[in-house]
């Protein structure tokens, strides 16, 4: 089974335009994102997903410099967009990761994998708190095979699930196996998000990773428990 991650990225976030390639602690965050899924050890090919818009070209440059290969398609059909970059690797199994996720940990990504290989449902996630997982969100991803995945790209018609890759399989949830990763003890603090979502969000983020040694090689472990036992993240 070939494991692909597909990290979906663009320029022109509505929230924060050009958020992908903003500094955090003197790396862009794109750079987080694809530095930290590259170290997971059960997938076999990263992929960026970008689009065709000459505002992504700095993008796709910078993650083409970082050995990273590059899909580039349609902007607003995200859905196919992932598809196709999933295709284009030749993936089995398609983890897809947001690349407004720095904190993305590699060790959670394989924990994604081993448990959607044991546990036969059609989908499994561990990005934030669904299903009662209790997981903090932004570190961990969410996982289908590829032939869900192109199924779902066929049949999924409405305009915002063609923007939101997963989002068919949560609306016609009664016809799909979903499960989500049961958080592991050290990791438990469904309150907490680690996502950047808006300029203040990754302000808090900067200001976070100032107050403590944490380095971007630091485990999810490491993260939550800086989080959760020290002043420097406002929960």
């Amino acid at each position: 089974m070939r494991t692909v991650a597909v990290v979906q990225a663009r320029m022109g976030s509505n929230r924060f335009p050009g958020k992908v390639m903003s500094d955090l602690a003197g790396k862009p965050l794109i750079d987080w994102v694809l530095s930290r899924v590259g170290r997971s050890a059960l997938v076999d090919q990263l992929v960026l997903a970008t689009t065709d818009n000459s505002a992504d070209d700095p993008l796709a440059q910078y993650a083409s410099g970082m050995g990273v290969p590059v899909y580039r398609g349609d902007e607003y059909d995200v859905l196919g967009r992932v598809a196709s970059a999933a295709h284009e690797a030749n993936a089995d199994l398609v983890v897809r990761v947001c690349a407004d996720n720095p904190f993305v940990d590699p060790g959670e990504i394989d924990r994604l994998i081993d448990f959607y290989c044991q546990c036969h449902s059609d989908y499994a996630c561990n990005h934030q708190d669904r299903l009662g997982s209790g997981y903090p969100d932004g570190i961990g991803a969410e996982i289908l095979s590829f032939s869900l995945l192109k199924y779902i790209n066929v049949n999924a018609t409405d305009p915002h699930q063609r923007e939101h890759v997963t989002l068919y399989l949560w609306d016609n949830a009664d016809q799909f196996s979903l499960s989500s990763v049961p958080v592991p003890p050290e990791l438990t603090g469904s309150t907490l998000s680690f996502d950047v979502d808006t300029p203040t969000d990754l302000v808090r983020l900067e200001a976070f990773l100032l107050g403590t040694s944490l380095k971007m090689t630091a485990t999810a472990a490491q993260i939550v428990h800086e989080a959760v036992s020290s002043d420097h993240w406002p929960i």
